[in-house]
């Protein structure tokens, strides 16, 4: 038996992925009365329930959340299939799906989308920003941005830059407290700590190894809470220099121990491994690469970063 409709697919999986009816027709653009039918349509076609319905949220039962896998793969595989005999003959539109680490979204992801936009104004972006790691595939995303090495085989990764990070902190906090001129010396320090992390680890300019336990009166999970704490002269922080490079440019913030290198971690664009990428999405992590470069700016000498610090 074939389903008569491949939006019934969309609206069943939409539902799943938004958690509500409401939600699968505002993304797919129809009423709520139509999505509602449709659904009912697949339900009845396949003779099973998929979703169980109450007031406040649909639930997936067993079978439903069998065909939701399936689905997932069928809609994907549709999606290569129209790129495959489109490509390279037409501008790429429909919906194009990002999740993006909150902080490095902001700074650097979000700054370059009206341009993408005004280039290709048949793509709708959602711009997903947040720490989370979502399920990029469960979830419906075309792409993901993330800092670490990647943890999912069955995804592929493109690098689009590095995570370096450096210690600092402000002159006045420096001048109250003095600078450290190894890394034992953080411990005598107020260390403000992103999420916990409270072992510091460096490489010296031997090449020795070396690990610091820090601690501090704050630890936060948001990047602009800590870094407005550092600018404070509360203490001083490992940050990603992604993050505070226009403050050490601007002599806001110092770099410390300069001579010795934190770990550093890839930044990658992440994506389904499929045998074709979807046009919007290339065009997408080539604009990315192109205005980041084979050295992104943050990453430059402070004679390079002129042209892009505020």
């Amino acid at each position: 038996m074939l389903i008569e409709n491949i939006s019934d697919l969309m609206v069943f999986t939409r539902a799943v992925r938004g958690g509500s009816l409401s939600a699968a027709a505002r993304e797919l653009g129809m009423s709520l009365a139509v999505a509602s039918k449709r659904l009912q349509r697949l339900e009845d076609q396949l003779g099973v329930r998929l979703l169980n319905r109450s007031t406040r949220q649909l639930g997936l039962t067993d079978e439903g959340e069998q065909y939701y896998h399936f689905c997932v793969r069928v809609l994907a595989e549709l999606e290569e299939g129209e790129e495959l005999v489109t490509r390279g003959s037409k501008e790429p539109k429909g919906n194009l799906k990002v999740t993006v680490p909150a902080a490095f979204g902001r700074l650097h992801v979000a700054p370059l989308v009206p341009d993408f936009l005004s280039r290709y104004p048949a793509v709708k972006l959602t711009l997903h920003l947040t720490d989370s790691l979502v399920d990029i595939i469960e979830q419906g995303y075309d792409l993901a941005i993330r800092i670490g090495e990647p943890k999912d085989s069955s995804l592929v990764a493109k690098s689009i830059g590095v995570d370096r990070r450096v210690v600092v902190a402000t002159p006045s906090y420096l001048a109250r407290h003095g600078e450290p001129r190894t890394p034992l010396e953080l411990a005598t320090h107020n260390a403000l700590l992103f999420a916990g992390t409270d072992h510091w680890g460096f490489t010296g300019p031997g090449g020795e190894q070396v690990q610091v336990k820090v601690s501090g009166n704050l630890e936060t999970n948001n990047c602009d809470a800590l870094r407005e704490a550092i600018l404070a002269d509360l203490g001083l922080a490992l940050r990603p220099l992604w993050d505070v490079w226009q403050d050490l440019h601007h002599g806001k913030l110092v770099q410390l121990l300069p001579a010795y290198t934190p770990p550093v971690y890839p930044i990658n664009t992440i994506y389904p491994s499929r045998r074709l990428m979807p046009k919007k999405t290339r065009l997408f992590i080539e604009h990315l690469l192109q205005r980041f470069g084979p050295v992104p700016y943050w990453d430059k000498p402070a004679d390079a970063q002129r042209a892009h610090a505020v």
